[in-house]
């Protein structure tokens, strides 16, 4: 807006684009950036709208099919259902403590004030999001706190208008005195050792493994440990097992999923097709890895389909088992 270009507008466009793919929610910043093309024109800018209202509509040419195509796609997110409980704990969620959420959205208002000409811009950034995905939520299932991250740093420039407006003022020409630096490096202070306070053991929590998580790293790592050439993998639980540790052994030699008759890619979907006749694909088979995420002290077969059960327990008996977090490694030998 300031020094206006053929150029600037035509990658401002292409920004709106990526924007689209990249985080659709995001989008709505445009509204943000609207108030400022409208103030703008009020100043005399006889452009801008025009050039700004050519670089929205090239934009979203673009991100539309891929919006329209991915439609079809919606219900993998329609398990979203908001209530207004949400809304109450949506401070916590997105900055991790009602501590942190508290001070920086109750600050962040009254930056507001302090904003001046971006008041428009940080206002309809941090807070038309949650607002719009929050009244769409039944039909869009798009007010979850991860997708609004995008929000804190409008909530973090409106925080610091806030404090430097408690501390002097805004324009860059007038020089804060003693005074004013002093309070101002206490209140920075405290802020950033009182989130420090706050964030450090939630900090610490986040690089822990979850309580109830398998630990498919330690199954790979004993898979790995003692795969032999002829070796097969099998899976049982209700937890992903195969994806997981495809992803586990992906860099490594890995037993061939014998039972597994058509690949997540050729069903295109997130799941394999297990083979119809479990006794004839283990045929060949002498050795057999099984991961099991029942892993509560019942045999690691239970809730398998009965022919696959059937065919392991008659072919097949444990000569090992490795008992890890919340799964269970088995070799079969054959009998």
């Amino acid at each position: 807006l300031d020094k206006p270009s053929l150029r600037d507008w035509t990658l401002y466009a292409l920004a709106i684009a990526a924007t689209g793919f990249g985080h659709l929610v995001a989008m709505s910043v445009l509204a943000g950036h609207l108030g400022l093309v409208v103030l703008a024109k009020r100043r005399g800018d006889r452009i801008a709208h025009y050039a700004f209202a050519g670089a929205v509509l090239l934009g979203l040419s673009i991100t539309l099919p891929m919006v329209a195509k991915g439609s079809g796609q919606s219900g993998q997110i329609a398990w979203n259902n908001t209530t207004t409980q949400d809304l109450v704990d949506f401070p916590q969620e997105l900055f991790g403590s009602w501590i942190t959420g508290g001070v920086v959205m109750g600050l962040g208002v009254l930056g507001l004030l302090a904003a001046r000409r971006y008041a428009v811009l940080l206002g309809a950034w941090a807070m038309l999001p949650p607002v719009l995905t929050f009244l769409t939520a039944d039909q869009l299932h798009l007010f979850l706190p991860r997708y609004l991250l995008f929000t804190i740093p409008a909530w973090t420039l409106l925080l610091a208008a806030a404090v430097t407006r408690l501390t002097g003022r805004l324009e860059p020409e007038v020089r804060p005195g003693a005074v004013a630096k002093a309070v101002g490096g206490v209140l920075v202070t405290a802020v950033a050792a009182g989130y420090a306070f706050v964030a450090w053991p939630a900090i610490g929590d986040a690089k822990k493994d979850l309580p109830m998580e398998p630990d498919y790293a330690a199954a790979a790592q004993v898979i790995a440990s003692g795969e032999k050439p002829g070796d097969g993998v099998i899976f049982n639980g209700g937890l992903s097992e195969r994806r997981a540790m495809a992803y586990e052994l992906r860099d490594r030699k890995a037993p061939k999923d014998v039972l597994m008759e058509w690949t997540p890619q050729q069903n295109g979907s997130y799941g394999a097709t297990e083979c119809g006749g479990p006794a004839r694909c283990l045929n060949g088979v002498d050795r057999l890895w099984l991961v099991s995420t029942i892993a509560d002290g019942r045999p690691p077969l239970t809730g398998a389909e009965e022919k696959k059960a059937a065919a392991i327990d008659e072919d097949f008996r444990a000569t090992r088992t490795v008992r890890l977090n919340h799964v269970v490694v088995q070799v079969l030998e054959r009998k």
